[in-house]
């Protein structure tokens, strides 16, 4: 029996329940309270009445004329109001035959046409779960429509115009989201703005983030590469277009300065181990920028990697494209790698000890390094001949603002 079948059996339950003991009191047989019985329960009444008044009296608290007068009077009322001869036999009243068949129809009738009434018998149906989200959704649009309207009457309302935005791209109205957010870019050029707009172009293009939408997330991430809600976007759109590689990059950039209860943390960790096992890596502990010690603290290397013009006809968009510090001391193994594609340049990257390729060689811990970048047509890792390369170096460990461009060819 289904939960809602015992809902019904239940409450039906209880009403015949409450209906048999009306009933019961209904069909028993009650004595009448006779003028007889009700004398004796005056008398006895008046006489309690009469003994106080002699304690009264003989405490000295009333004079003797008041106590002869207020005895008199007691037992006056007390012959007046027991006049009444006792019946022989108290009579029993009928049982209310006719009010219990009543009562037995009427109050489950009553019940059940007060619950279609005032409850939510569309409840008892499975199909109507959804029911709260329509009737949130009808409210929404409502809502929605009153903002517009006060919009046209205040046309700089900026959050006004960022709130509808927002409205319409829950009920999933994107092509007027985009209209409200680009009523509000009109007030402002702020980032967080263009982001908000950009993602809802790209649910308007079931996910396609090509075109405006990569633009305005790239420009924002060369203003600022440290800009979080960029880096979440553009790990996002790499994700969806499935650049793993590029998504890790992204989302563990913007993990990095994050502390532990931070609420977005679990979120953003799970996205990234997703994207590794996408990647076939196992799955490591993050450690954040604030668990750094203060040794390490800062020593990273940042910079943008471009790709000349006088190469970009022999790189194709989806070739692999590898970016890598190794000491300045002849060693060849990588103290971090970075991975991306060409589609992606130019692109400003970091590298530091979250990329490592081992825990026990790390960057911070190197004096100077090589920086080095190559474009692989099969995405191998070992240099081979026909791939682009570009190189900067020797610098110390810490230098910010690097400009590294892919220019050569390996023979």
């Amino acid at each position: 029996m289904s939960a809602n079948m015992w809902f019904v059996v239940v409450a039906l339950g209880l009403v015949v329940c409450v209906a048999a003991v009306f009933i019961a009191v209904l069909l028993r047989q009650r004595p009448v309270v006779s003028h007889a019985s009700q004398a004796k329960a005056n008398a006895k009444v008046y006489r309690e009445q009469i003994l106080d008044l002699d304690r009264e009296h003989e405490s000295g608290h009333i004079s003797d004329l008041e106590w002869q007068q207020s005895r008199d009077e007691l037992s006056l009322r007390l012959l007046e109001d027991t006049a009444a001869g006792d019946d022989p036999e108290a009579k029993k009243e009928k049982p209310a035959l006719w009010t219990a068949v009543l009562v037995a129809v009427a109050l489950p009738l009553a019940s059940m046409s007060m619950y279609l009434w005032l409850g939510e018998p569309d409840a008892l149906n499975p199909l109507s779960a959804k029911a709260p989200e329509k009737a949130n959704q009808h409210e929404l649009a409502k809502m929605a429509e009153a903002l517009a309207q006060k919009l046209q009457a205040k046309p700089d309302n900026l959050q006004g115009w960022v709130m509808l935005g927002r409205t319409y791209r829950t009920l999933e109205n994107y092509d007027a989201s985009v209209k409200a957010y680009d009523q509000a870019l009109k007030l402002s050029s702020d980032d967080d703005i263009s982001l908000e707009k950009v993602e809802v172009m790209a649910m308007q293009a079931q996910g396609n983030f090509e075109g405006e939408p990569w633009r305005v997330i790239r420009d924002i991430l060369k203003r600022d590469p440290q800009h979080y809600g960029a880096l979440l976007l553009a790990g996002s759109a790499s994700f969806a277009h499935e650049k793993y590689a590029d998504a890790l990059q992204y989302w563990t950039q913007a993990r990095k300065p994050l502390k532990a209860d931070n609420p977005d943390v679990p979120g953003l960790d799970d996205a990234i181990a997703t994207v590794q096992k996408k990647l076939g890596i196992a799955p490591k502990p993050f450690v954040s920028a604030a668990a750094n010690t203060a040794a390490s603290a800062g020593l990273n290397l940042t910079g943008q990697v471009s790709l000349s013009a006088a190469l970009k006809g022999k790189a194709n968009p989806n070739d692999v494209v590898f970016i890598y510090a190794i000491p300045n001391n002849g060693e060849r193994m990588p103290l971090a790698i970075f991975k991306t594609t060409v589609a992606q340049l130019p692109l400003n990257f970091t590298l530091d000890d979250s990329s490592a390729m081992t825990p026990e060689r790390k960057l911070s811990s190197a004096g100077e390094v090589l920086v080095k970048v190559r474009v692989s047509k099969s995405g191998n890792a070992i240099p081979q001949s026909g791939d682009l390369a570009g190189s900067v170096g020797p610098i110390k460990v810490g230098a910010k603002g690097l400009k590294l461009e892919i220019k050569d060819q390996i023979p």
